[in-house]
């Protein structure tokens, strides 16, 4: 056999050029009632769905159930079918909570409108604008040369180093801001190496280990997020009992590091890099910061306003909200003309805003109308005998629950319910409490579930089923650390 001698003939990795031609004709032979069904699909999906929905709506409400909490179990039932084959767009079924709510007759319109107003809404807002800003002035251009100079030499350290340096942050700060601070970071990082979008594995893995560090990382100190300091309040005021901030790491320590070791196994398992070094965004990003030249003035502003944010949020979040700091930095960059609003518009993804929005005024008007209450008892009720089965059923409801809200809201629901079934068990109070607490932030599987995976999937590099699949191979791991929390660990220490 006779080699030719053009090179393109003889590479086997070549692609014919007409298969990328947009104008070649492709006839579907498929059978006629297959392209139909294909095309079809999700109108059929969405139709079922609706069906089964009026007709559980025209249904009487269940005993110990109001007709307007049963009206919102339908609907959340409705919403949770809908986030979870994507049928129709996120931010569409989110729509769909704010405009059904009222229209069922459950809740009055301005009621549910301002649940929308949730402060997580506005945090994420204020995320978008001051990653956005650090993307526009070159801030973040020159933080990722930086990274990649220290740790990022091969693809592996890279992503390991954004993986642990959000978990270690979160330790210390809202596990949402240190989000917001690494997300413009790593979408400078994947701009420079020209990964594709939705194509790259390495990609996937960056955003992955930005999300899953800052989530897992949270949960170690109550300064992760607001759902311990909720949880000891509910907890203190239902209860003689009371869960120190010291008591609380010690506690949670042994399983963070068992699901940090788990979620840095599952990156390099599932997203194997395609590339074999950064070599290219090294290059690239040098040639950037050599055309920048000195750092200029809107790069020192913009990284003063968010090193000062960074402060408030760590030293005050608590006292005056983060969401006000990201308003408030916010409004700061404009009042000194660091930022346009034309600048910062491409990088504000209003799909994920009103996605989130329409998933928090779900979780608020469950609980105003005591469907969650009602859904979270009937669970306990009757079927549950053992103590350990009463702790393993409240994990597994936690875990479940904050794929859907945020996890905040998963302690104003599901804890009340379950401190009052304590002393039914024979189960220490503060045990109970950790048992919500914990599961609460396996928030892997939706973007819904926390600002985090919200940004993560923002970026259009990770789609719905990738994470919902990651998702709950991470939180079937975590479940696994908690049951060694539970039964080894905690048993050890005398925690019981």
């Amino acid at each position: 056999m006779t080699s030719s001698n053009d090179p393109e003939k003889d590479d086997p990795k070549k692609e014919d050029p007409e298969k990328d031609d947009p104008n070649k004709v492709v006839f579907d032979r498929r059978p006629l009632w297959i392209v139909i069904f294909d095309r079809m699909r999700r109108g059929i999906v969405v139709a079922v769905l609706l069906i089964g929905f009026f007709v559980l709506l025209g249904r009487d409400a269940p005993e110990g159930l109001s007709t307007e909490g049963y009206k919102v179990l339908c609907l959340f039932f409705l919403c949770v079918c809908l986030w979870s084959s994507n049928v129709i767009p996120l931010s569409a079924t989110s729509l769909l909570v704010i405009g059904a709510v009222p229209l069922m007759g459950i809740m009055d319109a301005s009621q549910v409108y301002a649940f929308f107003g949730n402060r997580a809404v506005f945090f994420i807002l204020g995320a978008f604008v001051l990653s956005g800003s650090m993307i526009a002035c070159g801030l973040s251009g020159r933080m990722s040369l930086w990274v990649i100079e220290k740790w990022g030499h091969k693809p592996r350290t890279l992503m390991t180093s954004i993986y642990f340096f959000g978990a270690a942050s979160s330790c210390f700060m809202s596990e949402h801001a240190v989000a917001a601070m690494l997300f413009p970071i790593v979408t400078e990082i994947v701009s420079a190496l020209k990964l594709p979008q939705g194509k790259s594995a390495f990609a996937k893995s960056l955003y992955f280990a930005l999300a899953w560090g800052c989530i897992i990382g949270g949960a170690t100190t109550v300064l992760g997020g607001g759902r311990v300091p909720l949880a000891v309040e509910m907890l203190e005021k239902g209860t003689q009992s009371t869960l120190g901030i010291l008591q609380y790491s010690q506690l949670t320590f042994p399983m963070i590091v068992l699901l940090l070791g788990c979620g840095w196994a599952l990156l390099n398992l599932l997203f194997k890099p395609e590339i074999e070094n950064v070599q290219p965004a090294l290059e690239n990003l040098h040639a950037k910061a050599l055309a920048q030249g000195k750092v200029t003035y809107q790069e020192m502003g913009v990284g003063a306003v968010m090193g000062l944010t960074l402060i408030f949020w760590f030293g005050y979040g608590e006292q005056l909200g983060i969401a006000n700091i990201s308003i408030m930095a916010i409004v700061l960059l404009f009042v000194l003309n660091l930022i346009t609003w034309k600048t910062v518009e491409p990088h504000v993804n209003w799909a994920i805003i009103v996605m989130y929005g329409g998933a928090i005024a779900l979780g608020q008007v469950m609980a105003s109308s005591g469907a969650a209450l009602w859904l979270a008892q009937k669970a306990f009720q009757g079927s549950i005998a053992t103590p350990t089965g009463f702790l393993l059923t409240v994990a597994v409801l936690s875990t479940l629950f904050t794929t859907f809200m945020s996890n905040s809201a998963v302690i104003a629901i599901l804890l009340p319910p379950v401190l009052s079934l304590c002393p039914d068990y024979g189960i220490s109070p503060v045990v109970a409490t950790m048992t919500v607490i914990l599961p609460s932030n396996f928030a892997f599987i939706l973007p819904i579930a926390t600002p985090a995976s919200a940004l993560a999937f923002a970026s259009r590099h990770i789609s719905l089923r990738e994470m919902i699949f990651s998702g709950t191979l991470l939180s079937l791991l975590g479940m696994v650390c908690f049951m060694i929390l539970l039964f080894v660990f905690w048993p050890w220490m005398g925690f019981q």
